[in-house]
Order: structure tokens, then sequence, then C-alpha cells
């Protein structure tokens, strides 16, 4: 059985120095209208998709309503994750990823066409949910493949560092995003945006998935892959074998984004319901500390990749889980000040730190777990299982939460503290993956591999 090391993925003279570049800006150009994409909805969720979409519904009911339809993509990306994992080990990155992309973006694209409820009835919510599936499965496997692909054309010196574009990528994404609701909320009527502002960034996606398209249409498919395929190791069935061969790695991995992707998610989209709706927060302020606090992650992921490639994955990783811990009530409790400059400082540490010490490491690390054949299955495992478990569901769970407690958010806060419990234990069962021998013999397990 081949070992879980990085040995298939540095072999000398598999990709030169141009192949790494374009590798490195065709996966990030992707995760960039991917989380672009989801942002957009996260944030309109927050802010119009309920009385557009579910008229009728009382305040509370609309907004977990909209927030529903939020967590539906994530339901999807699962099965979307790892139906292209699946194509993505056995024919290869490049093709897969093209695919993604364009479905991505097409759905997006149309979300800033649908009529609203008043127009056309319960068929507006039913169109919303629909372009909502294909997007989150289209993005279910995108960032995952984005992942496998910069990891597998790194070189070993700094592969958390290179790991780290498409994770900084992510947050280009988003400010991109935010910064266009920003501006559209700051410069338009509030009936205006309702009625038809809030479109604009939608439609405008086009654009961004044209250039993404371009960049990756020249990436050619990795070192890695195509020597997988000329030594026949391609495996028929690799989803199959992750889970036969390397099980606790994924239940490892899995526990990790347990506690990763509920934070941004909390964080990023629902602060933003909470502190404009339930606090009094002006809706600009708080937009503008979200997009403040994702420019900050961008260089803090390359950062923290960089000191990964340093002292090793899981120190860095397990540093970013018991700050969790020990930040989620003091998060709220800057929110409870209703001081915009406090809201501020909490939005920044809660993605700049806690998601810039996570979102690049864990793709270098999972990438080392897992051999070629499996690679990007493996990562998608680990990844969009918790994702629909408690990533999509987390600002639903967070308005619930807020609602049951009277408007107090500190069951919110036990939540994300329980969660963040849960990427400590995961990653203390995690192998350190830096100094991994590159010469592992076939015969060592998963299990039997040291770190």
């Amino acid at each position: 059985m081949a070992t879980a090391t990085s040995d298939d993925i540095d072999r000398s003279g598999l990709d030169s120095r141009d192949q790494r570049r374009r590798a490195v800006i065709g996966s990030s150009v992707g995760t960039i209208i991917e989380w672009y994409d989801f942002t957009l909805y996260g944030l309109a969720s927050a802010l119009v998709f309920a009385p557009l979409f579910f008229p009728g519904a009382g305040d509370l009911a609309g907004i977990l309503s909209a927030f529903a339809t939020f967590a539906v993509g994530f339901a999807v990306r699962p099965i979307g994750g790892l139906i292209f994992a699946h194509f993505g080990d056995r024919i290869g990155r490049k093709a897969t990823l093209l695919a993604t992309l364009l479905m991505m973006g097409t759905a997006t694209t149309l979300i800033g066409l649908l009529p609203t409820g008043e127009q056309i009835g319960i068929w507006a919510p039913i169109l919303l949910i629909l372009m909502r599936l294909f997007q989150g499965a289209g993005a279910g496997a995108e960032f995952a493949g984005a992942m496998t692909m910069a990891s597998e054309s790194a070189p070993s010196t700094n592969r958390a560092w290179t790991a780290g574009f498409p994770g900084a990528s992510v947050y280009v994404g988003m400010a991109l995003a935010t910064t266009a609701f920003a501006i559209i909320t700051a410069v338009m009527p509030l009936e205006q945006f309702q009625a038809w502002g809030w479109r604009i960034p939608f439609i405008a996606s086009i654009v961004i998935v044209a250039f993404a398209l371009y960049f990756r249409l020249r990436v050619k498919e990795t070192a890695a892959f195509e020597t997988a395929e000329r030594e026949g190791t391609v495996q028929r069935a690799p989803l199959a074998e992750a889970i036969r061969t390397h099980w606790r790695y994924l239940l490892a991995g899995m526990a990790l984004f347990v506690f990763i992707l509920p934070w941004v998610y909390v964080v990023q989209t629902w602060s933003i319901s909470y502190t404009t709706g339930t606090l009094s927060v002006d809706a600009t302020h708080a937009l503008i500390g979200v997009v403040v606090a994702e420019l900050l992650t961008i260089p803090a992921t390359l950062l923290f990749g960089h000191l990964a490639d340093r002292i090793g994955r899981k120190p860095v990783l397990m540093g970013a889980a018991i700050f969790a811990v020990l930040f989620a009530f003091p998060m709220f409790l800057l929110f409870q000040t209703e001081d915009s400059w406090l809201v501020g400082l909490a939005l920044v540490l809660g993605l700049a730190i806690i998601q810039g010490a996570t979102i690049g490491v864990s793709a270098a690390m999972l990438a080392e777990l897992f051999p070629t054949r499996m690679r990007w299955s493996g990562i998608a495992i680990s990844r969009e299982i918790p994702a629909a478990l408690v990533g999509g569901t987390a600002p639903l769970v967070a308005a619930a939460l807020v609602g049951a407690a009277g408007g107090a958010p500190w069951l919110v806060a036990g939540y994300l503290v329980a969660l963040s419990v849960i990427g400590v234990i995961g990653i203390a069962f995690l192998p350190e993956t830096l100094h991994r021998s590159l010469n592992a013999t076939p015969e060592q397990t998963p299990e039997r591999a040291t770190a």
C-alpha cells in the first residue's frame, strides 16, 4: 500500500517554474469566483432575501428562511464535492476544475436575474433554491480541487506558503463581494437597493468568471497526476479507497474543519445580520469592518503558511484552535459594545487570526496526508462533509440560538467553543507532515508512516 506522504508530489523535474506559477494562478482565480459567489449569497441572505423571496413571513421567520436557503447550498456541497473529486482523481485536475468554475459562475449570474416573490410567488424561492443547489454542487469541489492543484505544483520547501494562495484568494473573493455590497448600500437609497441594486454584484460575476476561465485554460495538468496516469496508479474508485485505507486521517481532517468552517460563516455572514439587526451597528460600518478583516486575512494566510513551512503544520493549526476557544466569548463582548471600531476589531481577530492560520496550512497538510491517486477525494471528504453539517448551517443555527436566548449571543459563543474543542481534538490526532520522508517505501501504511 502506498504511503500518504508527499513523495509523489515532489518528484524532481516534474514542474517547471512557469507551470507552478500558472497552477497557483489558475487555482486561485477559481477560488476567487467560488467565494465571491458564496459571499454574495450570504450577504444577500442577511440583507435582502428575506423580504424579496419570502414576503409575508415575519422578520425572524424571513431571516431563518433566507439563511435556510444559504444552508441548502452547503447541504449539496458534499454531493458535488465527492462526485467531482472522483472525476478529479480519475480524469485529471484541469478538466474537472473547468467544469466546477462554469457551474458556479452560471448559477450566480442567474440568481441576479431571478424574479421576486411578489412577481411569481412560490416559484421565486424555488428557483432561488435551485440556483443555490447548482452553486453549491460546483463549489463543493472547487476549493478541494484548488488545494490539490496548488499543493501538487508547489516545491516541498514552501508548500504551505504556496497552498496559501488559494486560501488567501478566498478572502479576495469575499472582499470583492463585500465591497460591492458596501458600495451599493452606501450610494443607493434602501428602496432602490432592495428593488434592483442587489442584483448588480450577482450579474457582474460573469466578468470574474470570464477572467478566471482565461487563466484556468492556460494551466497544464499537474505533473503528479500525469505521472499517476503514466504509471497506471490512477484508481477506479478513489473515494472508496480513501475511506478504506485512510479513514483515521479522514475523521481527524473532518474534526479540523468542524472547527474551521463555522467560524468564517458566523463572523463573515451572520455577524452582519446580528450587529445591524439585533444590535444597532450601522450597516455600512459593519460591511466595512468585514472588508478590512478579509483584506487583512490575505497576508495573514500567507504569513501563517510561511510559518508552517518553518515550524510545522500542527503547531500553527493547534494555536489557531486554542485561540478560537479563548476568543469566542470576548468576540461577542466586543460586538455588544455596538462601537464600530471594537466591532471591527472583533471581526479582524475572528478572520485574520483564526482563518488566516488554518485555511492555507490545512491545504498543505491534507495534500501531504493523501497520495495522488486519492488526494482530491481525501481533501473533499475531510472538508465538504463538515461544510454541510456545521458550515452552511452556522448562520441558521446562530440566528436560532440568538432567538432562543432573547437576543443574547452567549449560546452562539458556547456553540463556537464546542466546535473549536472538537478541532483541538482532531488536530491532536493528525500527524505532523512537514518532515515526513520523501523516500518512504510502498509497504508503509498510513498508520505506520512516521511524522
